[in-house]
This record gives structure tokens, sequence and C-alpha cells, in this order.
């Protein structure tokens, strides 16, 4: 089961950032930021006291979306599974982006960017099927 902790509403290309903790794991993070050009979803670690941010995934750049649409909301949400360890940037009830912080992988549609040199993480592509596990079966 999946738990929205975070509803709100975004126009695309507007700056936006807003994220939550884990609902079982404080020290667990996830945030979306749209700087007005692209959207990113950030998972966080906070006992890494030097550097918190341990990956990121791109979500959009303004770019690629047709112009007329921008003007169209999006509902934002981010849920996380019930052990607290799997976080998901949905928009409009789809997983664009998640996080497995137990497995340390993140899934985007593009596997972009590379993570960090020398990082634990690694980056898969999200397919319909993985998709339909999320959305049913989590």
């Amino acid at each position: 089961m999946l738990y929205s902790v975070l509803d709100d509403q975004i126009l695309l290309g507007e700056n936006y950032r807003n994220g939550s903790h884990s609902i079982k794991h404080e020290h667990l993070v996830v945030i979306f930021e749209d700087d007005g050009s692209t959207g990113y979803f950030y998972a966080m670690d906070l006992h890494q006291s030097n550097q918190p941010i341990v990956d990121k995934l791109f979500v959009y750049s303004i770019n690629d979306i047709e112009p007329d649409s921008l003007k169209e909301p999006r509902k934002l949400q981010i849920c996380w599974s019930e052990d607290g360890y799997k976080a998901f940037l949905m928009l409009n009830g789809y997983p664009h982006a998640a996080f497995d912080f137990q497995q340390f992988v993140g899934y985007n549609h593009s596997k972009y960017p590379e993570p960090e040199f020398g990082s634990m993480w690694t980056h898969k592509e999200t397919n319909q099927e993985l998709v339909n596990y999320w959305l049913t079966s989590l």
C-alpha cells in the first residue's frame, strides 16, 4: 500500500520545491524541485551529514512539454511504501520517479543522470510492469 504524504497542485515550469520524510524512518527524505526549466526528484539521507543528497532523478524538461499544456495544473503527490523505504513522485497519479532506499535504486524513464562516481546507487528504467506493481501491490 502506498501512503500519500504530500498532495499539491503545481504548474510545470514554475519554481517549486517541496518534500517529505519517510513515514517510518525520519532520516530518509525526498524532495521534488522545479527550477523553472527542469524537474528533479532528490533522495536524502540525513545521517549523511557531509552530503545528505544521496541521489537525484530527472523528471522533465519544460522544453519537452507542449507549451499549451504548461497552463494545466498537475496533481503532485509524494507517496511512501508501507515499510518507509520506497518513495514515489506522482504526477496526475502516475509514478514519474521512485527511490528504493533499501536497494539503493532510483527509477525514472531515462536513468538520467548517472549516479555520482563511487555512489552505492544505481538507476533503472521505469516500465509499465513496475508501475502496475507499485500501484497495485505495494
